[in-house]
């Protein structure tokens, strides 16, 4: 994935952070995971790695030249500048009349929203933020492969790893959302009982059945999707004061020609598991088809949108 000697370079900043404290080591590390695409032959396109013609790796019907690949000390210096005065700018503000920062607590959490979230307790949160994977068949694991590969993730971590993420490609098999956590029981029904998803799934199945889909896994992937979003957005609910906000970014996606209002489904899922839907913000530049449909289907314009839910 990168030139030798770039390998060679990342091989001994490796070890010499081993050398530095625990807190200094983490700065570091974070540091290398921000370079890593730049000085790589790779550039992430969406749902995968674009390789360059350098790397040696057989290329499609065309080749893709990345460009300049950056030299690995002058990107992680740079790197560590940024970080530097990104610091100083905190402990020592240049405003002529700085605001008042109030520090609160950070909590990184590893792993899965269904396995994270039910660990948490009722009502604790004033607020969330998400922009959760979207339907639209990417597989991050794929796309953050030099990451995860630092980072000592395995060919079996990274295949538990895209089981374990929420349904959105279509290698994820389905998982049995009530003996992960029979609690969910009500956000198994809301999924079941919106109408406009039932629809989605019946015509993908039948186009799965006349042989029509690029992939047969699709219909799968969705109703996945759907129903673990579900799940997510109860624990939300559960989790959050009542009044307190839950916004998220998402995407509405098509498949087999038929565009899928994910920002209508999940808001009308969300309504049933304790929310009110307070906005629907559609940002003004719509994204077009995957690549697979462009050709049928053209450059239709599918919404991408910020909910605005609020706990009941």
């Amino acid at each position: 994935a990168y030139p030798e000697q770039t390998r060679d370079a990342i091989e001994r900043f490796m070890g010499a952070l081993l050398n530095e404290d625990e807190r200094l080591q983490t700065v570091l590390r974070f540091a290398l995971l921000c370079v890593l695409e730049s000085v790589s032959y790779t550039r992430k396109d969406g749902q995968y790695l674009r390789w360059d013609y350098r790397s040696g790796r057989r290329q499609g019907k065309k080749s893709f030249d990345k460009g300049t690949i950056a030299d690995f000390t002058q990107a992680i210096c740079a790197k560590l500048d940024e970080i530097a005065s990104d610091i100083e700018e905190v402990e020592q503000p240049t405003e002529l009349f700085p605001a008042e920062r109030l520090n609160g607590g950070v909590n990184l959490r590893t792993g899965s929203c269904l396995d994270v979230m039910p660990t948490l307790p009722d009502a604790a949160y004033d607020a969330i933020i998400t922009s959760p994977p979207y339907c639209n068949r990417y597989d991050y694991t794929r796309t953050y492969a030099l990451e995860l590969a630092l980072l000592g993730v395995g060919e079996q971590g990274l295949i538990g790893l895209r089981q374990e993420m929420l349904s959105c490609t279509v290698e994820n098999r389905a998982k049995d959302l009530l003996a992960i956590n029979p609690l969910w029981a009500n956000a198994v029904s809301a999924a079941d009982a919106q109408q406009l998803l039932q629809l989605v799934l019946q015509y993908l199945g039948e186009q799965k059945d006349a042989g029509v889909l690029n992939n047969n896994g699709i219909p799968r992937m969705v109703r996945g999707y759907f129903y673990e979003m579900a799940c997510a957005v109860a624990e939300c609910a559960r989790v959050l004061k009542p009044g307190a906000p839950l916004i998220m970014v998402n995407d509405n996606v098509r498949y087999a020609g038929a565009s899928t209002s994910v920002d209508l489904i999940l808001s009308d899922i969300a309504q049933k598991l304790g929310f009110r839907v307070e906005s629907i913000l559609v940002l003004p530049t719509g994204k077009g088809n995957s690549s697979q449909q462009m050709g049928q289907h053209g450059r239709e314009p599918l919404r991408k949108c910020i909910y605005i839910w609020r706990k009941t």
